[in-house]
């Protein structure tokens, strides 16, 4: 929460500071209070203050419009900066609604006649606007000012003039000489103007490859996740790729919320024929012992392993009778894969004892698998394996890997276009008795 969101500025020092203009609208105390419980969402604290500005800006449109023109309908509800996981990530209010009009509120530099504005909103079709507004936001004063507008083919046309470039932290800086500065001609564009007149960026279809290479290195990006801008992490072409898709987008705001700890598979338990609610809550079932021997019960699983099991042994790969395993299935519309889980301890080094994990990637029966397999092994700081399958029904992807007893590893299996993020393994020293 914060207590107190403005920072410590003198306004009185900056001699480019620009005061408010006659489009002065009053913030109400429910403003800021809503402004405030927008960033207590926003996971980032290096992004709340700017989000902090830019929802003060899209309540004082909001108002100016209302008190201006109240023949004009508005529906700001739904714009971007309403949205935590978007807002986490862009401090800007697109998808704003005035009539048939697209309209991006931005934060407008208080300091000096230059901006920095978000290439997301300009460059992303789910985010561009016909006309983009300017804010000019007095927090302590509780006022804001339209500081100035211009459309998205004005945007366009300085683009190709100027050939602007992305700063490294995704923003484009536009001068204030850009922007109209009278508010009535904003007005009468909202009244007169066909939104046709203004053509935004075409939705382009969805590059399946690009989302799912994004996905796998942002899985692998996690740990960093909630403490880093984004822009430290992804390229400019990713990021685009990461605007035009909201699951990721979702996706990354979870990764980025504090959480007490990972859920971890404990493989330990396995060894004595047990599993753990966490564990079953994942997904996962037991592959008792017997699975691995002749026994006539569990045959359902017996039956599926057993040519998984002789394929390993060919590979030179051979599952002691003390080895513990579970299975579990990821499905997806198109296809769905089985894997496996086995561990087992090594004895041959009593004063440094390792443990092995094991992971094979097999089919369901009467299932559809995928045309494409991959399957990635880390551990706590790199990668320690990853192979592609083109064509699984002629071979299992495996991977074995050994670790300390206190190592852990992780999995992603990437089948066709879905990625599978898969918890840390562990041994579970503590919960084995």
């Amino acid at each position: 929460m914060i207590n107190n969101p403005t920072p410590d500025l003198d306004f009185n020092d900056d001699l480019d500071w620009y005061p408010l203009n006659e489009t002065q609208t009053e913030l109400l105390p429910e403003h800021l209070n809503q402004a405030i419980r927008l960033t207590e969402s926003i996971h980032l604290s290096q992004q709340r203050w700017a989000v902090y500005l830019c929802a003060l800006g899209t309540l004082g449109f909001t108002q100016w419009l209302k008190e201006r023109a109240p023949d004009l309908e508005i529906h700001s509800d739904a714009a971007s900066i309403w949205q935590p996981a978007t807002a986490n990530l862009l401090a800007a209010a697109c998808n704003i609604q005035v009539g048939a009009f697209k309209i991006c509120v931005i934060t407008a530099s208080v300091f000096n006649d230059q901006h920095s504005i978000p290439h997301a909103v300009f460059e992303s079709p789910d985010f561009a606007a016909h006309f983009y507004v300017l804010m000019q936001v007095q927090e302590e004063e509780q006022q804001v000012a339209i500081s100035g507008f211009m459309n998205y083919e004005q945007y366009s046309s300085y683009q190709q003039t100027a050939r602007l470039q992305i700063e490294r932290d995704w923003t484009y800086t536009l001068p204030q000489s850009c922007f109209n500065s009278n508010p009535n001609a904003l007005l009468l564009n909202l009244r007169c103007l066909n939104p046709d007149a203004i053509h935004l960026p075409a939705s382009v279809s969805r590059e399946t490859n690009k989302v799912v290479a994004l996905k796998q290195k942002l899985i692998r990006l996690k740990p960093q996740l909630k403490k880093q801008y984004l822009w430290d992490l992804l390229t400019v072409n990713e990021s685009i790729t990461l605007f035009s898709n909201p699951d990721l987008i979702n996706w990354v705001y979870q990764a980025a919320k504090p959480s007490l700890l990972q859920p971890i598979i404990n493989v330990g338990s396995w060894l004595n024929n047990q599993i753990d609610t966490v564990t079953q809550e994942l997904g996962w079932l037991l592959m008792p012992s017997p699975a691995f021997s002749e026994m006539r019960s569990f045959r359902y699983v017996q039956e599926s392993f057993d040519p998984i099991r002789a394929s390993l042994e060919q590979q030179g790969v051979y599952i002691p009778a003390s080895a513990g395993g579970a299975y579990r299935d990821l499905d997806s519309p198109q296809s769905s894969v089985r894997m496996y889980a086995i561990t087992w301890e090594l004895n041959e080094t009593p004063d440094n004892p390792e443990w092995i994990l094991l992971i094979v990637l097999g089919s369901q029966p009467q299932a559809a698998i995928p045309n494409t397999l991959t399957l990635e092994v880390r551990d706590e700081t790199q990668k320690l394996f990853e192979e592609s399958l083109l064509d699984p029904s002629q071979g299992i992807l495996y991977a074995q890997v050994i670790g300390s007893l206190n190592e852990q590893f992780s999995v992603i299996v990437t089948a066709d276009d879905n990625v599978f993020e898969i918890p840390p393994f562990g041994l579970g020293l503590e919960a084995r008795g």
